[in-house]
């Protein structure tokens, strides 16, 4: 084996905060469960967790500090003993200070107590599904019921989900000698040509006539629940957004962007012709 120093990228002088530090970030990036049919990465992997076996113990860092891997040799044997076979690794606590268990758990989702064995056998296989959601629902959120294979699935949608988004839930996928993979629910939106998702708010446009936009009035606005009627001040542009409240993402506000109607000829507008002919 290398210096396990080297192996973990840490000079002597490392600390015990640091030497965690390290082997958390090594192992992440290497094991196999990230790196499927790897074998170069599992190699590595091996080898980390060796160099953490010794260096995450105060007497074999000690011994290793002062003598090297011949601090190893003698009546307790050689350093094969800690060459050991990370494929029926079982967990282990250096020192009393760090459960490997944890690393699993918090960062490879092993379930705590399972060993190491679940945490590098294969998850089974993701399973990736189809749901057809209406535009109302895509935009308010709704929790829908499933049954996958007899086995019935509650998923929250949330406020504002695209169209072709992916959902993961996790552990509802295939079972496999590590676990259960996951479900992606690809959504599927009944889109509606009135209003646009943008940067996770919900827009519309409405018309008004000159007279409306020059005077002041009311106009009619689309929601994704009924017809409203807004008050319009007077001098209202063309582009101009009205934010109603309660009618957008989840319980958030739609904005209604107006679009101001220029007739071709003024006796088009009965209201406008009145008024400017006094």
């Amino acid at each position: 084996m290398r210096d396990p120093y080297t192996v973990l990228g840490l000079d002597k002088n490392a600390t015990d905060d640091e030497i965690k530090k390290a082997y958390r970030k090594l192992a992440r990036k290497y094991h196999p469960d990230l790196n499927p049919n790897n074998k170069e990465a599992e190699k590595k992997f091996k080898e980390i967790n060796e160099a953490y076996s010794i260096l995450s113990d105060k007497e074999k860092k000690a011994q290793y500090d002062k003598f090297g891997f011949s601090g190893f040799n003698g009546a307790g044997g050689g350093y094969n003993d800690f060459n050991f076979d990370f494929r029926n690794f079982d967990g282990f606590k250096s020192s009393g200070e760090f459960d490997i268990g944890d690393l699993f758990e918090n960062i490879f989702g092993a379930s705590r107590g399972s060993g190491f064995r679940n945490a590098y056998e294969p998850k089974g296989a993701d399973i990736y599904y189809n749901i057809s959601l209406d535009f109302k629902d895509a935009i308010k959120g709704k929790t829908i019921n499933l049954n996958l294979n007899g086995e019935n699935i509650k998923v929250k949608i949330p406020p504002g989900i695209q169209n072709k988004a992916k959902l993961k839930v996790k552990n509802k996928g295939q079972q496999g000698p590590g676990g259960r993979g996951d479900l992606y629910l690809i959504v599927n939106i009944d889109e509606n040509p009135n209003f646009e998702i943008k940067d996770g708010k919900l827009y519309t446009t409405f018309d008004i006539p000159l007279s409306v936009a020059l005077f002041g009035g009311k106009g009619k606005v689309k929601t994704p629940d009924s017809d409203v009627v807004i008050k319009i001040p007077s001098g209202t542009q063309c582009g101009q957004l009205f934010k109603i409240k309660g009618k957008g993402i989840g319980d958030g506000p739609l904005y209604a962007k107006v679009n101001v109607i220029i007739p071709k000829n003024i006796k088009e507008d009965e209201n406008l012709k009145k008024i400017l002919e006094g």
